[in-house]
């Protein structure tokens, strides 16, 4: 459900604080503010009660139009082209209400609702509709001109085409009878495009409650940052962890106030050199917790120390709304992000970067070949088609491959070009006769990206590889897998099956 508030004389300021009041995801267009009003439900009640309550929130406003529907776009239009206060709960009743509506409230619709048509016979153009920069009424829109001409960024050639190209679609409409959104909304989308371009569609689907683009949320321009010049240079990480702890404490009460956790985290420490060493943490989750901040820090510096002593430092954050987290009473309790970032950052500077995260399959033939990417410690879930299986069929079972990390050289006994007995050369891991084997299956690859002058055996042990691969049942029941490096002759243990 969404909200869309607008009024010709009450400040945008007025209509922002009462939005902000009830949602957070508050999105203004020149003087019509809509906000997302999913989950207050759970507060104020029904659309009516919700309704109600911004009603009772906007009397000091004066005379201002509300109205829900479950689209932005029906709300926004809702609200120009009918006074007071209007309800539309469900798709169909939004359908509905938008019938009646003059279609010349599109035109306001583009400009963020300035000069809106209440008063004007149905269907015409407003007669004092004028653009936001030439009446200077209020702020101007952030999204102006929806989907054509963003404020600030377009020329003032390309706002005024713009104005003419809506003020040209309401006179053809006119010409054609068409008054009404439900009119618009009836016409055919081939024929409409054909003669009104792009704007045609986009009209028409406004028309019909659909929205055109996701709600964008106002940001907070207030930056984010702090420093703190020091006296003395200071050198080596533990006076440092003081001083960033003298910067991120009022740094993170300021994120606390404004429910913002910081998405990425730079680190700006300025040299008696005067040179500038700089340090950018993306972090997986928001995160506000100043002890925590400080830890990641000093583990990135750790593996990239800066080269001369520190006498001014700056941390800025790029904030992002504030993480709410509902653990489930059936699931098991996932580890904080905090906990997960500062483990990883510890595991990096004490391994390494490009070895800790979480391996990932690659495309390639190349056995056991896997990427590290990023670790998340959200659950995937991955939805698969299931067939239920008919009578009288079984269900059909999973086998498990455990692959050693390092391949087990073994000794094979073959006969007639098959293995028959099996000898690994470690401890613990089966041997014996072989009763079944399976195979060969021949694979090899990379053998074109040996460097010239360089012998099979030595591109084998990088990039290249040549192997026959055999699935084998030993007399002791285990099943696994062996392998034979055809450059070298060498047979290796790969993994048992479960």
């Amino acid at each position: 459900m969404f909200a869309a508030l607008y009024s010709v004389t009450a400040p945008v300021e007025t209509l922002v604080r009462v939005a902000q009041s009830f949602s957070p995801r508050v999105e203004v267009s020149g003087r019509l503010v809509m906000c997302d009003l999913h989950g207050v439900e759970r507060l104020f009640g029904g659309p009516h009660d919700v309704a109600d309550h911004m009603r009772r929130a906007l009397v000091d406003a004066g005379a201002v139009r509300l109205a829900l529907a479950p689209t932005h776009t029906a709300a926004s239009l809702l609200a120009l082209g009918r006074p007071g206060v209007t309800v539309a709960a469900t798709p169909t009743e939004a359908r509905v209400a938008l019938e009646p509506v003059p279609v010349a409230t599109l035109a306001a619709w583009e400009s963020g609702g300035y000069e809106a048509p209440a008063t004007t016979p149905a269907g015409d153009v407003p007669s004092g509709w004028r653009h936001p920069r030439d009446t200077h009424q209020g702020p101007l829109t952030r999204r102006h001109m929806r989907g054509r001409v963003q404020t600030g960024t377009g020329s003032r050639r390309a706002i005024d085409a713009a104005r003419q190209d809506a003020q040209r679609a309401l006179d053809v409409l006119r010409r054609w009878g068409i008054r009404t959104l439900a009119q618009l909304a009836a016409l055919a989308a081939d024929e409409l495009a054909a003669r009104l371009g792009t704007l045609g569609p986009r009209w028409q689907h406004a028309a019909r409650g659909d929205d055109l683009a996701p709600l964008v949320p106002l940001v907070d321009d207030e930056p984010f940052d702090a420093s703190l010049e020091l006296e003395w240079p200071v050198e080596g990480l533990e006076p440092l962890s003081f001083v960033l702890g003298r910067v991120l404490e009022p740094l993170a009460e300021r994120l606390e106030r404004a429910d913002r956790g910081a998405a990425v985290l730079t680190t700006e420490l300025h040299l008696t050199t005067r040179d500038l060493h700089t340090r950018t943490l993306q972090l997986p989750a928001p995160m506000r917790d100043a002890k925590t901040l400080r830890t990641l820090i000093l583990l990135d510096l750790e593996s990239h120390p800066p080269a001369a002593a520190i006498d001014r430092v700056v941390v800025r954050v790029e904030p992002t709304p504030g993480r709410i987290v509902q653990w489930s009473l059936i699931e098991r309790a996932q580890p904080s992000p905090e906990q997960v970032s500062t483990l990883l950052a510890r595991l990096g500077a004490l391994m390494g970067e490009s070895h800790v995260g979480s391996p990932a399959l690659v495309d390639s033939w190349r056995p056991g070949a896997f990427a590290m990417r990023a670790f998340s410690a959200g659950h995937e879930h991955v939805q698969h088609d299931e067939v239920p299986p008919s009578e009288g069929a079984s269900t059909p079972c999973s086998v498990a491959f455990r692959r050693f990390r390092l391949p087990v050289p073994a000794r094979v006994t073959v006969k007639d070009g098959r293995p028959v007995r099996l000898m690994p050369d470690r401890r613990g891991i089966s041997g014996g006769e072989i009763l079944t084997s399976a195979g060969p299956w021949r694979t090899s690859g990379h053998w074109w990206d040996q460097p010239a002058g360089e012998s099979p055996a030595a591109a084998s042990r990088q990039a290249a590889w040549d192997r026959d691969e055999w699935d084998v049942l030993l007399a002791d029941g285990v099943a696994c897998r062996v392998f034979l490096e055809r450059d070298v002759g060498q047979w290796f243990v790969e993994g048992t099956f479960d």
